[in-house]
């Protein structure tokens, strides 16, 4: 099974663990959709009869594609944690759409809905229900990458004005930890902080301070898992915290749990 070793698991909380119960794989968009979408992932399991798993998922600034069981249903960027129980045999087909790249195809504002799972129909058509019957027939749905692209493609959408500008704002968010306040961003884009505000509610769904907080809270959590041990004190530090106890109030409101706590237990983990 893929391991937490071997990919970026931010946002999957206490990867060691789910690694355990199922498999994760990635897959790179095609060039003509690399503006709109980060990756296809891919989650594959098979539990014993009787037994389950939950797994909690700090979601990241992305809009998600998902094909279940004959199902293809919008996930839209939520600030609030998920959380699914795996039970018998399943897969899943995911497309995580870009920050600002389920913009063009919603056509609408994201921060409408932001927070909310809906059917892909109402965006997709009735080829969103379409693709999900082709992709309940398939014994693996990792081959099936080209078959979802042609429903992406099927609507036509071109990136807007903004959206390559908010792509590479979330990059250069995740890429620079001194980047900690919304106006400091602004300032390295070369607008006033209401528009940007403006921006990231229309292309993105949610507010620059959140996506801010998100990126720091998922580094700091992958920090606990992959170092044999952590000062929080010097990480608040890299992460552009003032001071630890500031880390550590985001950390236990987002994580659930405290960082000494999540620590300790990503030490009790077997990685094999």
């Amino acid at each position: 099974m893929t391991r937490p070793t071997d990919q970026d698991t931010r946002g999957i909380v206490d990867p060691r663990t789910g690694f355990e119960h199922f498999e994760l794989t990635r897959h790179l968009p095609s060039p003509d959709l690399a503006w709109a979408v980060d990756c296809y992932w891919v989650v594959r399991w098979d539990m014993p009869d009787g037994e389950s798993y939950e797994q909690r998922v700090i979601p990241h600034a992305a809009v998600h594609l998902v094909f279940e069981a004959g199902a293809a249903t919008i996930e839209a960027i939520s600030p609030h944690e998920f959380v699914r129980r795996l039970e018998r045999r399943g897969q899943v087909f995911g497309v995580k759409f870009r920050p600002a790249g389920f913009r063009p195809f919603l056509r609408g504002r994201v921060s409408a809905v932001a927070g909310q799972r809906f059917a892909a129909s109402t965006v997709f058509g009735a080829k969103a229900d379409d693709t999900a019957r082709v992709l309940a027939g398939a014994d693996d749905v990792n081959g099936s990458t080209a078959v979802v692209e042609n429903l992406l493609r099927s609507l036509d959408a071109q990136p807007l004005p903004a959206t390559g500008p908010l792509n590479a704002a979330l990059g250069l968010i995740a890429a620079d930890r001194s980047l900690t306040r919304v106006g400091d961003l602004a300032d390295r884009l070369g607008m006033n902080t209401r528009k940007l505000q403006r921006l990231f509610a229309d292309h993105v769904g949610l507010s620059p301070k959140w996506v801010i907080n998100r990126c720091r809270i998922h580094e700091a959590a992958e920090a606990a898992m992959r170092r044999a041990s952590v000062d929080w004190a010097e990480l608040a530090t890299e992460l552009g915290y003032s001071d630890q106890s500031h880390l550590v109030r985001d950390f236990t409101a987002t994580m659930g749990i405290s960082p000494d706590q999540y620590t300790r237990r990503a030490a009790r983990t077997p990685t094999d």
